[in-house]
């Protein structure tokens, strides 16, 4: 059972430093283009924002799955999971701010 466990372990951690890899690039590119051309990629704003919120939400969710009780690691994944929805509420106002505005 214990080999089975580490295994759905190793496979979750793969999983989470792809998910980081590829969400990483992509919230570079998008922030670079939105600061090169501000007027012309409006949109890329609110997806950095809601791209950072799926990161630290899949972070916390790694966190709190992975903490086997140890108390720091609870509130680490927690924080990220705040962290999330905090990014997330400003990627929707902000995409809201534009389509009111824009």
């Amino acid at each position: 059972m214990q080999g089975q466990r580490g295994r759905n372990e190793r496979r979750a951690g793969v999983f989470f430093d792809m998910a980081h890899l590829i969400l990483g690039i992509a919230i570079v590119i998008f922030a670079v283009l939105s600061f090169i051309s501000p007027e012309g990629n409006r949109m890329l704003f609110p997806l950095v924002f809601l791209l950072a919120a799926l990161l630290n939400g899949i972070r916390g969710i790694f966190e709190l799955k992975t903490c086997a009780r140890d108390k720091k690691r609870i509130r680490l994944g927690i924080f990220q999971l705040f962290l999330g929805a905090g990014l997330g509420l400003l990627g929707v106002l902000s995409a809201l701010s534009l389509w009111i505005h824009g």
